[in-house]
C-alpha cells in the first residue's frame, strides 16, 4: 500500500494481525523485502508493517530530504496514518539509526526498540576514498556483488535472496544512494539518543564488518545503558537475510518479555532471582542484560572487570562452560532514589573439567541502579563482599 507521509509517497508492506505491531525499517541498500524472512516467522503472532525508506524500494524519491530526521518523520507519519496504538520499532543498520531518533522522542504507543546491526548514533568517520567507494557501491551489478561477498555478509545467501539484494540495491534513486554516506552517516544524534527509555535490545553479527560489535559497545551501548546485546555467531551485517529465523526468534523473545513485563526487573529485589535463572539456564545474553553497560564485577577468582562489556561477556562465558548452579538469598536492601545497595548470601556449584563438583559460598555486596526504562541492573557486583 501507499501512504502519503511527510509530503512523500511511502510504500508499506503489511501482513499478519494482532494488537501489537512490529514496524520494520531497512538498511542502506535494502527495502521492505529485506525483512521477508524474518516477517514470515512472526506474522502469525503480530501485525507486520515494513516500510520502504524514501528513495528505496517502491517509495517516492524526492530530490532532497534524506537526513535521519526526514526518514524518521516519514516512518512516524506511516505509524500515525495506520493508527498504531502499540508497536515495537525494528531498525536495521541505517534503519537502526532512524529508529533510535524516533525512540528518543518517546512517542506514545512505542513499547520496545530492536536495533539490528544498527548504525551508531555518533558520526561514522571515513576517509574521502572510503566515502567515495561507499557512494559507488550500488552503481552496478558487479559492485553490488562485490560488496555482498566482501563486506556485507559472512554467510552465503541463497540464490533468490542474493538476487533480491542486488535488485534492491540497484533500484534505489541516486540521491538516496548518495545521501547516506555523505549526509546521514555523518549526523550526530548522540544527544537525542540519551533520552531513549523504551526497553531495547541490540542484535549484532559476530563478524559484522560494517557496524562491528566493538563499535556498538563503544558508541551505542553506553548511550542506552539499559539496552541488552545479543551476538549472533558467524553472522555478518545482513543478519535479517543471513539468519532470519534466529533474528525472528530473538525479536519474538524480546517482545514476549516486553508484553509480560519481564523485560526488566522493576525492583532491586527481583535482580538476584533473575540472575539465578539466567545463569542456571546458561543464557549468556539474558545474564549480561542483568548488568549496566558501565558495570564493574569482581569475579569469584578475584579478577575485577571494570566497565568492559567484552571482558564481562568473556568472563561469564567461561563460567557458563562449567555448568554452574547458583542460588542467591537477599539479606538486606537499602534503596535511595535510583541506587540500591544489596547484601546477599550466595552458593555456587560448578562441574570441573575432571568431572568433580566444586561448591563455593560467600556474602556479596552489590550496587544496583535504575535505568531510564525503569529496570534495575547491577552496577557493581562484588561476590567476595568486603573480604
Amino acid at each position: 500500500m501507499e501512504i502519503r507521509s511527510n509530503g512523500t509517497r511511502i510504500h508499506v508492506e503489511q501482513r499478519g494481525s494482532g494488537e501489537l505491531a512490529l514496524v520494520f525499517l531497512h538498511y542502506y541498500g535494502g527495502s521492505s523485502r529485506t525483512w521477508d524472512g524474518v516477517a514470515s516467522e512472526l506474522a502469525g503472532r503480530y501485525r507486520i508493517v515494513a516500510i520502504d525508506h524514501r528513495g528505496w524500494g517502491h517509495s517516492e524519491a524526492p530530490a532532497d530530504g534524506y537526513r535521519i530526521a526526514d526518514l524518521a518523520a516519514d516512518a512516524e507519519g506511516v505509524i500515525d496514518e495506520l493508527g498504531l496504538q502499540r508497536y515495537v520499532l525494528v531498525g536495521h543498520s541505517m534503519g537502526g539509526k532512524v529508529a533510535q531518533l524516533i525512540a528518543s522522542r518517546r512517542p506514545g504507543g512505542l513499547e520496545g526498540l530492536v536495533l539490528v546491526a544498527p548504525s551508531p548514533p555518533s558520526p561514522m568517520h571515513l576517509s574521502d576514498e572510503q566515502r567515495a567507494t561507499l557512494t559507488g557501491a550500488y552503481q552496478s551489478r558487479e559492485s553490488v556483488e562485490f560488496v555482498i561477498d566482501h563486506v556485507l555478509t559472512a554467510k552465503p545467501l541463497d540464490a533468490a535472496c542474493r538476487e533480491r539484494v542486488i535488485e534492491d540495491s540497484l533500484r534505489a534513486a541516486p540521491q538516496a544512494k548518495a545521501a547516506w554516506p555523505n549526509i546521514a552517516m555523518r549526523e550526530d544524534i548522540t544527544a537525542a539518543v540519551a533520552s531513549i527509555d523504551a526497553p531495547t535490545v541490540v542484535i549484532s553479527g559476530e563478524l559484522d564488518q560494517v557496524d562491528r560489535v566493538a563499535t556498538l559497545q563503544a558508541e551505542l551501548m553506553p548511550r542506552i545503558p539499559h539496552a541488552r546485546m545479543h551476538i549472533l555467531p558467524g553472522i555478518g551485517h545482513l543478519s535479517p537475510l543471513e539468519a532470519p529465523a534466529e533474528v525472528a526468534q530473538l525479536i519474538a523473545r524480546f517482545v514476549t518479555a516486553v508484553e509480560d513485563k519481564s523485560a526488566v526487573c522493576s525492583a532491586p529485589e527481583q535482580v538476584p532471582a533473575a540472575f539465578d535463572a539466567a545463569l542456571n539456564a546458561g543464557d549468556l545474553d539474558v545474564l549480561l542484560g542483568m548488568f549496566s553497560s558501565k558495570a564493574t564485577m569482581r569475579m569469584t577468582g578475584g579478577e575485577t572487570i571494570r566497565e568492559d562489556p567484552a571482558g564481562l561477556r568473556s568472563g561469564l562465558a567461561q563460567l557458563l562452560q562449567l555448568r554452574p548452579r547458583i542460588h542467591n538469598e537477599i539479606r538486606r536492601v537499602i534503596k535511595s532514589g535510583d541506587i540500591a545497595l544489596v547484601l546477599l548470601d550466595w552458593s555456587l556449584s560448578v562441574t570441573l573439567p575432571d568431572g568433580h563438583e566444586q561448591e563455593q559460598r560467600g556474602t556479596a555486596t552489590q550496587v544496583m541502579e535504575k535505568g531510564r526504562d525503569g529496570g534495575w541492573r547491577l552496577l557493581i557486583s562484588n561476590p567476595l563482599g568486603l573480604n
